[in-house]
């Protein structure tokens, strides 16, 4: 028999790029099939987010809503600082008022007053649940003598100021 030089055969040159064709088709389909399964996993993503973006939205503004701090008004006078705070419908007996030397802490309960099965919320704005008011306040305050009035919804807790000491610093 007769030996062929085979790397000069046409033949199997042609044989060869045929191959490297149907290799090049297979993997651009399976890149083709690669790109659409991502695609898909994508929009089954965003279409899954879609559908809870309104359940989460009412979350949210279920949560803010719940955490809605009272409204609060500071005041300063030459000898102490006035805090007034709407807590309407609140109790004198749900108010627990914490205070420090440089802070003022409120812890309130307002209930909630629907309670029937037969009744719903058409809106609902005003804070129910636990809340808690902490402030920093700009300067030091006299803690043994805060006082504190709860008349017509409104805590105003009087805070007298901490008298500055003055210290001498000897110079040398």
């Amino acid at each position: 028999m007769e030996e062929k030089d085979i790397k000069n055969d046409p033949t199997v040159e042609e044989v060869n790029k045929e191959e490297s064709s149907d290799n090049d088709d297979n993997n651009d389909k399976d890149q083709e099939k690669s790109k659409i399964n991502a695609e898909k996993l994508l929009n089954d993503i965003i279409s899954g987010i879609q559908d809870k973006t309104e359940e989460f939205g009412k979350t949210i503004s279920d949560y803010k809503t719940a955490l809605q701090k009272p409204l609060t008004d500071v005041i300063e006078t030459e000898d102490s600082l006035i805090v007034k705070i709407d807590l309407p419908g609140v109790k004198k007996q749900d108010i627990d008022l914490g205070i420090s030397e440089d802070s003022i802490e409120i812890k309130t309960v307002f209930e909630e007053e629907i309670n029937s099965e037969n009744s719903k919320y058409l809106q609902k704005e005003r804070s129910h649940g636990k809340t808690i008011r902490s402030m920093t306040l700009p300067l030091n305050i006299k803690t043994d003598e805060v006082k504190a009035v709860f008349e017509d919804s409104v805590l105003t807790v009087e805070l007298p100021k901490m008298d500055k000491e003055i210290h001498k610093v000897d110079i040398s």
